[in-house]
């Protein structure tokens, strides 16, 4: 199968290349997924250039997290089948034709959803929903400020805040991309290059 495989640890990309390797085997509470589509998260720049908390061994293939259709079932899986359309993630691996995940951390992809939607949702929305919901218990009526909402944890910021009945400020430094925002949802947005101080005090005034 080919993957996109780290060789070398550098800042440039020069250590990445794409490399015919074999299926990976299928172990006992693992799934092996067929890709359809896979997310680029800045834990895998990260992991490329040797300076994430995780330091898998080299080489290893690139990618965190992907969907795709179940094509085997481990020993001991019983909630997943051949055909079943899945998302979930693993340490590394997910940037190839093929990849192994555990079973634990899939979930199901709905037919009304494409997969390649289904593969940008589990890093940025879980990170948005444990801090929005977990640690800030943000509540309907209150205002929630989003820096930088124009990238995966923005917007997936943007729509949980949305989702729980928030007011949603949301910024950038582009205008284009703060168009982008507002049209996913957010009820204000402020281009930081001119300041965003002043205009959330009037806003949320």
């Amino acid at each position: 199968m080919r993957a996109l495989v780290c060789d070398t640890l550098t800042d440039d990309f020069s250590g990445l290349s794409l490399k015919d390797i074999p299926i990976p085997e299928v172990g006992k509470g693992e799934v092996l997924v067929r890709v359809s589509a896979a997310s680029v998260n800045f834990p895998d720049l990260l992991m490329s250039q040797g300076k994430y908390q995780m330091k898998p061994e080299l080489p290893f293939t690139q990618g965190m997290e992907c969907a795709g259709i179940v094509e085997a079932v481990g020993e001991g899986v019983t909630e997943f089948a051949p055909g079943d359309r899945v998302v979930g993630g693993n340490k590394t691996g997910a940037f190839a034709e093929n990849a192994v995940l555990p079973a634990a951390g899939l979930s199901r992809v709905p037919e009304t959803m494409e997969l390649a939607e289904a593969a940008a949702y589990p890093a940025a929305y879980l990170t948005a929903y444990v801090a929005l919901v977990r640690r800030a218990n943000l509540q309907a009526g209150e205002t929630l400020l989003v820096h930088g909402a124009s990238g995966g944890v923005g917007m997936a910021a943007v729509d949980v805040g949305k989702l729980l009945g928030a007011t949603v400020i949301a910024t950038s430094a582009s205008d284009k991309k703060l168009d982008t925002v507002l049209a996913h949802g957010a009820d204000y947005v402020i281009n930081v290059s001119q300041g965003f101080r002043d205009k959330v005090k009037t806003l949320t005034a």
